[in-house]
C-alpha cells in the first residue's frame, strides 16, 4: 500500500470502517445511547415540489450506510429501548438482559451510526430457525431495512440449513404479503397468541433454506435500496433462458468495452451473477469471480433510466451477502476519477486500499482498489 493510501485510510470518517462492530462496541452511557434514538435526524430537503420531506428523506436513507451490529454489555440499552419504542406494551426487555451472548441471533440495524432497527431469532421446538422479532423505527420503515434484517436471517438459515418459521398478526396485512413475497407461507391460524387484541396471529414457514440454498429477497418498497419511485427489485440467477439478458445488459451498459466476452458458461455461475428486474424486465447486473483468495466484483452496471434508485445497493448487498456467506473479503476497482463511484462503495462499508496506476487501457488508466472485510 502506498504511504498516500495509507494516509487516506487512517483518515477515513469512521463508519468507513472494516468492522460493523465498531458501532455496538463504543463504551457509552445508558442515557448518551438513550439518546441516539430520541436525537431526530436532520430534516431533508425536499426534492421538488413534488416531493414531500417525508419522501426526500426515505429517498436519502435508500442511499445511506446500513449496518448491523452485534449486541455486547455496552449497548444493550439500544436494544431494550428500541424493542420498546417499535413494540410499546408486547415484550419484556428484562429478557435480554443476556442478549450479548446470543450472537448472531439479534442484530442492530444502524442506519450511518443511527439506531433503526431490530431482529432477534432463536431455534424452536420444531428445530426451526424462529424470527421472534424484527421491526424498524417508525421513521426508517419502507427504506429497506427491514428486508436487510430479513436478509441476515435467510443468511442465517442458509448456514444453519434449518427451515424458517414467524407469527404475525392477523390484522398485519403488509406483513404477511410481505413475507409471502419472500417464499414464506401460511400453515396455520394460532388463535389466542397475543395477549392485546386481536390475540390470533398466522404461523408462517419457510423451508427453502434447509438444503443451505439462498433465495432473493422481494418486497414492494421494501428492498435494499429500492426507490419511492420504483417497484420492487428481483435479482435472480442466470439460466440458459436468461442468457439473453445478461447480454442485453453487457452491451447496452457496457458498450463496445467487452467484445470478446463469451456468455456459454454464465448460466453455470450460480451466485457470481445476478440479473436485477423491475416489473419483469432486466435492469441490472453483476458479476464476479475469486481473484486472490477474495471475492472480486468484475463487473456492476445499471441501465440509465434506472440508475439512482437503489438497484446498484440491491446488487452490491447480493455481493455481500455472499462474501459473508463463503467467508471472503471482497474487492474491486474504480477509476480514480469516478467520485460517484468511490462514494457509493464506502456508503456499503468499503475502504480504499490501494492504487494501479496502469489498470486500464485509456485514460484515466489508475484505478484505486476498495475492499471490504469481514470480521473472523
Amino acid at each position: 500500500m502506498s504511504k498516500r493510501a495509507a494516509e487516506k485510510l487512517r483518515n477515513k470518517p469512521k463508519k468507513y470502517k472494516e468492522s460493523t462492530d465498531e458501532l455496538s462496541g463504543q463504551s457509552t452511557s445508558d442515557e448518551q445511547q438513550r439518546n441516539l434514538l430520541t436525537t431526530q435526524p436532520e430534516t431533508p430537503v425536499a426534492l421538488s415540489n413534488s416531493v414531500s420531506d417525508e419522501e426526500a428523506f426515505r429517498m436519502t436513507v435508500r442511499e445511506s450506510s446500513i449496518v448491523l451490529g452485534q449486541i455486547t454489555q455496552d449497548n444493550i440499552v439500544i436494544l431494550k429501548t428500541l424493542i420498546d419504542t417499535i413494540f410499546p406494551s408486547e415484550y419484556h426487555t428484562e429478557n435480554y438482559e443476556d442478549a450479548d451472548s446470543m450472537g448472531e441471533f439479534v442484530k442492530i440495524a444502524y442506519c450511518d451510526g443511527k439506531p433503526a432497527g431490530v431482529i432477534v431469532c432463536d431455534t424452536d421446538k420444531n428445530d426451526m430457525l424462529y424470527i421472534s422479532m424484527i421491526g424498524v423505527m417508525m421513521r426508517y420503515r419502507k427504506c429497506g431495512i427491514g428486508s436487510i434484517l430479513l436478509e441476515h436471517a435467510v443468511q442465517l438459515a442458509q448456514k444453519m440449513k434449518k427451515p424458517m418459521s414467524l407469527h404475525v398478526r392477523v390484522d398485519n396485512v403488509n406483513a404477511k404479503c410481505f413475507y409471502e413475497k419472500n417464499g414464506f407461507i401460511v400453515k396455520n391460524l394460532v388463535e389466542e397468541y397475543y395477549k392485546q387484541a386481536p390475540k390470533g396471529a398466522f404461523f408462517l414457514v419457510n423451508s427453502t433454506h434447509a438444503d443451505g440454498e439462498v433465495s432473493n429477497i422481494v418486497a414492494n418498497e421494501e428492498q435494499p435500496g429500492t426507490s419511492a419511485r420504483s417497484n420492487s427489485v428481483i435479482l435472480r440467477e442466470v439460466t440458459k433462458e436468461t442468457v439473453s439478458n445478461l447480454k442485453m445488459l453487457m452491451e447496452t451498459v457496457f458498450p463496445n468495452m467487452y467484445p470478446d466476452v463469451k456468455f456459454d458458461h454464465a448460466h453455470k455461475l450460480g451466485k457470481f451473477i445476478r440479473i436485477a428486474y423491475i416489473n419483469e424486465q432486466p435492469i441490472g447486473l453483476i458479476i464476479c469471480r475469486m481473484e486472490r483468495e477474495m471475492l472480486y466484483i468484475a463487473l456492476i452496471g445499471v441501465l440509465v433510466e434506472y440508475r439512482r434508485q437503489g438497484v446498484g445497493s440491491a446488487l452490491i448487498q447480493h455481493a455481500i451477502s455472499f462474501g459473508e456467506t463463503i467467508k471472503k473479503h471482497i474487492h474491486l476497482h474504480v477509476q480514480v476519477d469516478n467520485i460517484t463511484a468511490q462514494q457509493f462503495y464506502q456508503q456499503h462499508g468499503f475502504i480504499e486500499t490501494e492504487r494501479d496506476d496502469t489498470y486500464y487501457d485509456e485514460p484515466p488508466r489508475a484505478a484505486f482498489i476498495y475492499t471490504k472485510k469481514f470480521s473472523g
